[in-house]
């Protein structure tokens, strides 16, 4: 029930603080670039719905270019802004051809005299980047699929309302308005404008905090070391009697460890350690998780017993170990790795009873001469390193 120039104000003025939002967030966050783009972006719509206000009062040549100019690139900057979030930076050079095809178009347009049509192309134009913008999101929706759908589905209703601006005009026949359009299809587009503008503010941002919550938790269940999980990572997938009969749990030590910190150095010590990490992940099949533990003790969960598969991987990953050489500036170090395995139960055991009797029949193997394997009492010989290659 607001008046035109009420309904631009209300235009004007979402853009405007949505912008300064945004630049804010920025200021605080400045490894999110798309914050400060995004901000740019509705600073120029923010502009634009002012010099549209000003163009209907005084329809000059000019103020109607820069009037066409500022819309579209408005948008190409929320474009390019959405491409950076998503890391799509063959976006960041496509933009710029259609804004500058778009601006050649309008003004040429405008400058005839048949400004109607330079309308016209502009909310084609809008049309297409818009649909641009959303189609980026939709392509990533696996992210935030419920956020993103909203998102898109908001981009599409906008793209809609700036297509039927232009239509209204064309099925009118109005090449030349003298000024700026008002009519039922405009007033429509600015409480959409305004409307879709609020939330697709909002939403971003919603995703930029539940994309920088999931890092952070990522980041305090990783070991920063090696790249495995950590053992807050094991308690955290292992719950109450979560070990049943087809899993089983493999500890791992590495033989004679703090000998090689002392020996070697810290540095070289942790080189060894991300090494046997490595070969751990190179040994894993799938649903079978690798974790860190602290120092030098690592964990396998294997998720499916078969056999005597976790004694056979238990084995290869002793006998890959053995095999790789660490270069230190005292010449090549090759290094051993003792294990213990701990069967589940059919009724299922807790986490801290498979590596309670893990551990016990690692000290087992450690016992019996280290670089071995003992699962529940049993102790395999030792593994036996490769000879040297010429």
């Amino acid at each position: 029930m607001l008046d035109f120039q009420s309904l631009l104000l209300a235009a004007a003025l979402s853009g405007a603080c949505l912008s300064v939002t945004m630049l804010v967030i920025w200021t605080a966050t400045r490894q999110s670039r798309y914050f400060l783009t995004a901000s740019m972006g509705l600073a120029l719509l923010a502009m634009h719905v002012v010099a549209f206000w000003r163009y209907g009062i005084e329809p000059r040549p000019w103020l109607g270019a820069l009037t066409l100019a500022l819309l579209p690139t408005g948008f190409s900057l929320i474009l390019i802004a959405a491409a950076q979030f998503y890391g799509r930076s063959e976006v960041t050079r496509q933009a710029p051809l259609a804004v500058g095809l778009s601006i050649l178009s309008t003004t040429f347009l405008m400058v005839v005299g048949l400004d109607g049509a330079a309308f016209m192309a502009e909310y084609l134009w809008s049309t297409i980047l818009l649909v641009w913008i959303g189609w980026i999101f939709w392509q990533n929706r696996a992210e935030f699929p419920a956020l993103i759908v909203l998102m898109s589905t908001l981009f599409g209703i906008c793209s809609v309302s700036f297509a039927l601006c232009g239509i209204v005009l064309l099925v009118d026949g109005r090449w030349v308005l003298g000024g700026a359009p008002d009519n039922w299809a405009e007033r429509i587009n600015i409480i959409i404008s305004v409307a879709c503008l609020t939330a697709l503010g909002a939403l971003p941002m919603t995703m930029h905090n539940l994309r920088a919550a999931a890092r952070h938790r990522s980041e305090a269940l990783t070991d920063a070391l090696t790249g495995l999980r950590n053992r807050r990572a094991l308690v955290e997938d292992y719950p109450k009697k979560a070990f049943g009969e087809q899993m089983a749990v493999v500890m791992f030590d590495l033989d004679h460890f703090k000998n090689t910190n002392d020996v070697h150095g810290h540095s070289t010590g942790d080189d060894v350690l991300r090494r046997f990490a490595e070969v751990m992940s190179g040994s894993l099949r799938a649903g079978d998780s690798a974790f860190r533990l602290g120092g030098e003790e690592f964990a396998l969960v294997i998720a499916r017993v078969e056999g005597n598969y976790v004694e056979a991987t238990a084995r290869r990953i002793l006998v890959d170990f053995a095999a790789e050489e660490i270069v230190t500036p005292a010449g090549p170090l090759r290094c051993t790795v003792s294990a213990g395995v701990a069967f589940g139960k059919p009724g299922g055991v807790t986490l801290s009873d498979m590596l309670t009797r893990a551990d016990r029949a690692l000290y087992e193997a450690k016992r019996a001469g280290r670089n071995r394997v003992a699962v529940d009492g049993w102790i395999a010989g030792p593994v036996h390193r490769p000879a040297r290659r010429a």
